[in-house]
């Protein structure tokens, strides 16, 4: 069974380093592949956002998959969860455009998500304070950047998916930045940047190391889950993107 894990940023992947031991592929966008039980896992990390997700889709659209899980970081909307705590959502929505995706109900009943299913909201901007938060936990249980289009994506070319998340921040947490203007050419978080847009800011510095602290937990706990939920994945059949659960649709 060969599985696509689509991360965002590399702090997210970092934790499997040591886990596993990784052969580089080359292509368009280097991929890190790796055995895990009877799965070949290829690690794919996409830079942070919609756009970057699309392009780093696009360099593996020729592979052939059996599963994709779109996997990192989110932020919680509402206060039942905390940082470290597993996501994993049966449902995904745009915030922009309101469309819908629903994740593979086999790969979903397969991870067991460790709280009742919740909806997922991708963002193509960062959801940065807790007043945002509170006011889109009507709509979703947690947030991202990246899940729609990965999952998006994937389903287009007939491949069952799913996204598994980790809670990074809470809800009354607001971001020390705005990380989308700290990218570098990848789209990854350019540590100088950051510290240039906190100059002068001492209180956000302190936020920024709590947010390093836990952005950590939460990357060691998903790839732990992740870990054991590749060792028992089912073996899922490519299908055509028609026959897929509900797929994508508009609300």
């Amino acid at each position: 069974m060969n599985v696509l894990i689509a991360y965002a940023v590399d702090p997210e992947f970092t934790p499997w380093r040591k886990l596993l031991r990784l052969e580089k592929i080359r292509g368009r966008l280097p991929v890190q592949r790796a055995r895990i039980g009877s799965a070949t896992a290829d690690f794919l990390v996409t830079g942070m956002g919609p756009e970057y997700a699309t392009r780093a889709m696009q360099s593996v659209r020729r592979i052939s998959y059996d599963a994709c899980i779109c996997a990192g970081f989110a932020g919680a909307l509402r206060p039942e969860y905390h940082v470290g705590d597993i996501f994993v959502p049966a449902r995904i929505e745009e915030a922009e455009k309101r469309s819908v995706v629903i994740c593979d109900p086999i790969l979903f009943e397969s991870a067991k998500p460790p709280k009742p299913a919740q909806t997922l909201l991708s963002s193509a901007t960062i959801i940065a304070s807790s007043a945002e938060k509170e006011t889109l936990s009507a709509v979703a249980g947690a947030v991202d950047m990246e899940s729609f289009t990965v999952i998006s994506a994937a389903q287009k070319l007939g491949i069952p998916a799913l996204a598994v998340r980790v809670i990074s921040d809470t809800r009354d947490q607001d971001m020390p930045v705005d990380f989308s203007k700290s990218l570098d050419e990848r789209g990854q978080v350019s540590i100088g940047s950051v510290l240039k847009l906190l100059a002068g800011q001492p209180g956000k510095l302190a936020a920024l190391m709590r947010l390093g602290r836990q952005s950590k937990l939460a990357a060691e706990a998903l790839a732990h889950f992740l870990l054991e939920y590749i060792r028992t994945l089912p073996d899922v059949q490519r299908v055509d993107s028609m026959a897929l659960s509900n797929g994508t649709r508009g609300r």
